[in-house]
């Protein structure tokens, strides 16, 4: 232990030259990243750490209170909050391999396991006490999310799970309405949150009327929905949207554990995911044991260069511990150069096609109808409207918006290539509006499901075109 000290106090003096700086007003979050630990404890990689940063700092109790996480079980490193100069001569050491600002990633978002050929074969058809699949038996799946909702079905107290693994060294962490004696069992058998390098970026977490909870249960939905896809338990009579696609519901790897590890937070409507959380996530994962880590999220292009990214980094420590890291390819597709997470030491899975379709027949007033995709559970008879009476280029944007009287209470037809715009973005826009659905014409290759602000149906161009020339042909 003596030969390990006098190691580490001999490095920490060579790192850099005795250079002191303040912290500037414009302070970020920074990850400073150094590689492998050498073999050290972590206690010691950490008063490394310590020492390495109160070279850039007047005082050690600044570095102190600087440092936000020290990295220490699967590789070195550490998350301050730095100012441009102090991350620069950071930078310049020698036995720094990289310092990068810490960024907030995004996140990326039936009868998918069947279509692929991994169905359940006819036991679907035995009585339940037969359903005991060995898919994923024991594995142990962490997920980089925005945490869980233990009451789902998807990770109920399975009885036929055996005991939690003896290789499982994780834990199950408190918080906010997330009671680890009630929450974690044989299935969900670990829970972690993370939001310094969050509330460092943002300010302090808003948890007031719900906005959010200080623990790992899931705020916005994501990470339920991402593990409950990779893990989740068989739930028979499941179904989406009051009653489209009805069956069971299940994962991938319907026996395997889950440790959730809460990294992303609901913040301006949306999921916020700080590097340094992530990087501290991926840490405690190869620590507590899981086999497998599971992230989708990611930062849209430019991509940053190699290891100066959370998630390449994480990814990288963790192929070499034997771990596998999947990842999602993002949300911008389908166009060329927009895929995302692209190390090679991930393995990042992009949507593809799927046999599975919701018709919705549009019916007109002179008995003309055609067949979209949309999510539409009962039948609506309602007015239609063109988007140049509603926006004022005819483009369906909230921008963009300026008669919201010609919206109100009636079904707008929306065009992808007038502006650009997304079946998304167009829903959003006519909500604005007071209307009450979307007619979102695109060219076929593009078209998609999804389920937004208001009832949407997706038609092709051709179809559109149809549907625009009654409305126009009504209006004279």
């Amino acid at each position: 232990a003596l030969l390990l000290l006098l190691l580490v106090s001999s490095l920490s003096f060579a790192a850099i030259d005795p250079v002191q700086c303040t912290a500037a007003s414009h302070s970020h979050v920074h990850i400073v990243y150094l590689g492998h630990n050498n073999g050290l404890t972590p206690s010691l990689t950490t008063q490394f750490h310590l020492q390495l940063l109160s070279r850039v700092f007047a005082e050690p109790e600044e570095a102190r209170q600087a440092i936000l996480y020290s990295y220490s079980y699967g590789f070195s490193g550490f998350s301050a909050v730095l100012n441009s100069t102090q991350a620069t001569t950071l930078s310049e050491t020698e036995e720094v391999i990289s310092v990068f600002r810490s960024r907030m990633l995004q996140l990326h978002t039936t009868r998918s396991w069947d279509f692929m050929g991994l169905s359940l074969h006819s036991q679907m058809e035995q009585p339940s006490s037969q359903m005991h699949l060995k898919y994923g038996d024991d594995v142990i799946v962490g997920i980089l999310d925005t945490g869980v909702w233990p009451e789902s079905e998807s990770f109920r107290d399975d009885p036929h799970l055996g005991p939690v693994p003896s290789s499982w060294r994780g834990t199950c962490v408190g918080g906010q309405q997330f009671d680890p004696a009630t929450a974690c069992n044989r299935k969900l058998i670990g829970a972690r949150y993370y939001l310094a390098g969050f509330e460092a970026e943002t300010g302090l977490l808003n948890t007031s009327g719900g906005a959010e909870y200080r623990s790992a249960r899931d705020r916005v939905g994501h990470g339920t929905h991402t593990a409950s896809t990779a893990v989740g338990a068989v739930s028979p009579n499941a179904s989406y949207f009051g009653g489209l696609g009805r069956g069971a519901a299940r994962g991938g790897a319907p026996r395997a554990r889950l440790a959730v590890y809460k990294v992303c937070w609901f913040k301006d409507l949306t999921g916020r995911c700080n590097d340094a959380d992530i990087l501290a996530a991926f840490d405690d994962a190869l620590h507590d044991g899981v086999h497998v880590i599971s992230a989708s999220l990611g930062s849209p292009p430019p991509l940053s260069p190699l290891f100066a990214t959370s998630t390449e980094v994480g990814s990288f420590h963790a192929m070499q511990l034997g771990v596998s890291t999947v990842f999602s390819a993002g949300n911008d597709g389908p166009d060329a150069a927009m895929v995302q997470n692209v190390s090679p030491w991930g393995v990042t899975v992009a949507a593809s096609t799927i046999d599975r379709r919701f018709p919705t027949v549009i019916a007109l007033g002179n008995n003309a109808s055609f067949v979209g995709e949309g999510f539409i559970v009962k039948d609506m008879k309602t007015p239609l409207v063109e988007s140049t009476s509603v926006f004022a280029d005819g483009t369906c944007s909230l921008d963009q918006l300026v008669n919201r009287t010609a919206a109100s209470g009636k079904i707008v037809l929306c065009f992808s290539t007038m502006g650009m715009v997304s079946g998304e973005g167009a829903a959003l826009a006519v909500y604005a509006g007071g209307g009450s659905g979307v007619i979102f014409a695109d060219s076929s290759s593009r078209r998609s499901n999804q389920d937004n602000f208001l009832p949407t149906v997706h038609v092709n161009l051709r179809q559109g075109t149809h549907i625009l020339n009654y409305i126009q042909s009504r209006s004279r």
